[in-house]
């Protein structure tokens, strides 16, 4: 039994933590999308892909289930110069709240920011550290 306790132990814990860093790869490259299609729909630019987690808890779903509830800040820009910070929250793998401020009162998104519909089955672009 104390064996078995062992290879539980060895096993799980390595294989926790390499879901947890799958997991959270996952919903980082869906915050980049969020942020980036959010920036385009109000004319504004992300910059230097700066999305980064801030913070991270559990959270209930609305059906009850415990899942990640994560913050991500982002830098954008709407003319290039100036620097806005924004905010992205993720419940799972699904976008909670974005707040970007836009800067002028007669800016309106353009179209819809996302759809979580629009987001399933695309392909996320890889960039290496070369093309950063």
């Amino acid at each position: 039994m104390h064996a078995f306790i062992e290879n539980v132990i060895f096993i799980g814990i390595p294989l926790a933590v390499i879901l947890f860093w799958s997991s959270s790869m996952r919903a980082r490259e869906r915050a980049i999308t969020v942020c980036r299609l959010t920036c385009k729909s109000y004319g504004a630019q992300l910059l230097d892909q700066t999305v980064s987690l801030q913070r991270i808890r559990l959270r209930r779903d609305s059906q009850g289930v415990v899942r990640f509830y994560r913050t991500y800040g982002f830098d954008y820009s709407y003319n290039g110069i100036e620097r806005n910070n924004g905010t992205l929250t993720m419940l799972g793998a699904y976008s909670d709240l974005i707040y970007i401020d836009p800067s002028d009162e007669n800016i309106t998104p353009s179209q819809p920011a996302h759809s979580e519909d629009e987001m399933d089955g695309k392909i996320i672009e890889w960039r290496g550290r070369d093309s950063l």
